[in-house]
């Protein structure tokens, strides 16, 4: 924002300063165009003159005192004709000089008006983008508002849940490991061994809720874990013995099934072929009749 009239302003000084040389060179030739008209028509003038005096004289006798006053008329019209000269170039320059200062002030009115509306339309911009972004806040600030008490209709936090967020797990874990013995001590040892009774407590009871399971879907009425783990193993292979007779069988069967049925489509085709010659044979007595 404080970078761009800085530039603007060193544009508009260059572009006023470019115009104006400009002009004063436009200004300059017209004046020196001018004057060379003027001088070449001053000079036009005096020759006639010149001619008619010499004309008029040609009748009189020579006289000092006229060709002095011939002379001091030629001499007074050539510095009457420089001043003229002069005169007209000064007025000239400064209508040129006036020309080209009301255009560089129309120049510098017009690029200050562009460059205050350019600001006044970033403003409004930049006023609308800040008014956008505080909705957008708005909005966000109100959804999570209502997420938070959403969260917090639905599930209400107890006084005295185990630690579910990081920081209080973290807190939990570190309570536990500070109330842990000492590697090697007698209560370490101790732990260990409760430790390892716990972990074949729950193989063992694993262990016998299977065999509960296995005792329901096997045909038994022992109660003896071994027995009925001998059993289990019986019954699943005479399942699988039956399991690959009932295959053998069903190949057996679906081969024999594969083969009749490509013999009834042979008597079939053979049953069409005798049809078919009847028919032939009925055909050509009716003709023979005939």
């Amino acid at each position: 924002m404080s970078k761009r009239p800085g530039e603007q302003a060193a544009k508009l000084d260059t572009k006023v300063r470019k115009v104006s040389e400009e002009m004063v060179i436009d200004s300059e030739l017209m004046a020196h165009h001018q004057k060379q008209q003027h001088h070449h028509h001053q000079q036009q003038q005096q020759q006639q003159q010149q001619e008619k005096r010499v004309q008029d004289t040609d009748d009189k006798e020579y006289d000092p005192r006229v060709v002095r006053g011939l002379v001091e008329e030629k001499v007074t019209g050539k510095e009457n004709a420089a001043a003229a000269a002069a005169n007209a170039n000064a007025a000239a320059a400064a209508a040129a000089a006036a020309a080209a200062a009301g255009s560089a002030v129309a120049v510098a009115k017009d690029q200050e008006e562009q460059a205050q509306k350019q600001q006044a339309f970033h403003q409004t911009y930049l006023k609308n983008e800040q008014q956008q972004q505080q909705q957008q806040q708005q909005q966000q600030q109100q959804q999570q508002q209502q997420q938070q008490q959403q969260s917090s209709d639905e599930k209400p936090l107890a006084e005295n849940e185990s630690p579910s967020t990081p920081n209080s797990e973290a807190a939990y874990r570190l309570s536990i490991n500070s109330d842990k013995p000492q590697h090697g001590s007698e209560e370490w040892h101790r732990l260990r061994k409760a430790n390892h009774k716990e972990v074949e407590r729950k193989r063992r009871e694993a262990i016998n809720i299977g065999i509960k399971e296995l005792a329901e879907l096997i045909p038994t009425r022992d109660t003896n874990k071994t027995q009925i783990l001998q059993r289990a193993v019986e019954y699943i292979k005479r399942l699988k013995e039956n399991e690959n007779n009932n295959i053998e069988k069903w190949t057996l069967e679906k081969l024999l099934t594969e083969q009749a049925v490509s013999e009834l489509s042979a008597s079939n085709e053979k049953l069409k072929q005798e049809l078919e010659r009847a028919y032939r044979e009925i055909e050509h007595l009716k003709d023979s009749h005939k």
